[in-house]
């Protein structure tokens, strides 16, 4: 799937291995049909309502394939299932709202999600919490009022990190005015970020360490099976290093981008792709039947990717190579073989 570009007004998106912070960055000039409709959005609270509800579908499914194909994955790491955000990341359109809805505080972790039957989730980590120390160690809640940014968060996520990294992280959390301290197991998973990026694109990309996936592509992806095939896909690229062997290819494609690239050589990354991620996606419990179906229902409601495109196959071609490989899975599947695509 094509790049999506990025917009960082109203909310500036953080993105880290280990815990994984919200990712809308809409703005005020976004229109409100990257949100799922004319008037999904109109107001701070409505934006902040209907993306917080995609990033936490973002972070349950990608945490999910995430910690089903940490055996395939060249990069892995501790996971915890949260997702944080700082009152500080947003612009001064959205803070009050987000203020008011999640108590936020400066540069304190708030929990925005908690992904299902992850560590955060066991620990009774709840959406609303408010991050005050781990390890004794307090969180800095930086100066009030200061324009978005998000080093401050980045400075308490790097400092959530180190402990997590270690094993067994004590957190005390702040709960409607009432402090307790949990303590979260981490898991080993695949160290990527899934992330949302607010856009009326239909549109995802993968740059190695991280997936992104526009807003109405997550919108327009009704079911978890759905955005899993659209995760997955990112995903693969990832798994199969497509960055790296790319940017081996130096001076034209850091200059032109997938120009630099042989069409050729896009295509057939943009078809492994779609294979192997349909394979991540049936290991995680998703059904991979979603896949040519999914295709099939993008080329209805986006007329440009019917037909084949610099490096990247038409849908068609796309849903009925995806049936072959469905075929497969279901084979190794009834006849109880792992479900390894390479």
């Amino acid at each position: 799937m094509s790049r999506v570009g990025r917009c960082g007004i109203e909310v500036l998106a953080l993105c880290l291995a280990l815990t994984l912070p919200l990712a809308a960055c809409g703005t005020g000039t976004v229109p409100a049909s990257a949100y799922g409709g004319t008037a999904a959005a109109d107001t701070p609270e409505q934006r902040l309502s209907v993306l917080n509800a995609l990033d936490s579908r973002v972070n349950a499914v990608g945490y999910r394939l995430a910690l089903a194909n940490a055996d395939l994955c060249p990069h892995t790491g501790p996971a915890t299932g949260l997702l944080l955000h700082a009152e500080s990341q947003y612009s001064d359109y959205l803070r009050p709202a987000a203020r008011a809805r999640w108590g936020l505080e400066g540069d304190l972790p708030g929990v925005a999600a908690v992904a299902p039957d992850s560590p955060a989730e066991k620990a009774g980590l709840q959406t609303g919490d408010l991050l005050i120390s781990v390890n004794d160690r307090p969180f800095a809640q930086g100066a009030p009022d200061r324009p978005a940014a998000f080093e401050g968060l980045a400075a308490n996520i790097a400092r959530l990190d180190d402990a997590v990294a270690a094993g067994d992280a004590r957190l005390v959390v702040r709960r409607n005015g009432l402090e307790r301290a949990v303590t979260v197991s981490p898991v080993r998973a695949c160290a990527y970020v899934f992330q949302v990026d607010p856009s009326t694109e239909l549109n995802a990309r993968a740059d190695g360490h991280r997936v992104f996936v526009a807003s109405a592509m997550a919108v327009f992806a009704e079911t978890d099976d759905d955005l899993a095939v659209i995760l997955g896909h990112e995903m693969a690229h990832n798994v199969l290093e497509h960055r790296e062997f790319f940017a081996e290819r130096g001076f034209a494609q850091s200059i032109l981008g997938n120009y630099g690239n042989a069409p050729w050589e896009l295509v057939r990354a943009e078809r492994d792709a779609d294979r192997v991620g349909l394979y991540l996606m049936a290991r995680a419990g998703y059904d991979p039947a979603r896949g040519p179906l999914f295709w099939r229902a993008l080329a209805d409601r986006d007329p440009g990717v019917r037909y084949a495109q610099w490096g990247h196959p038409s849908a068609g071609s796309r849903a009925r190579a995806l049936q072959v490989t469905v075929g497969e899975i279901e084979k190794k599947q009834a006849s109880g073989q792992a479900l390894t695509p390479f």
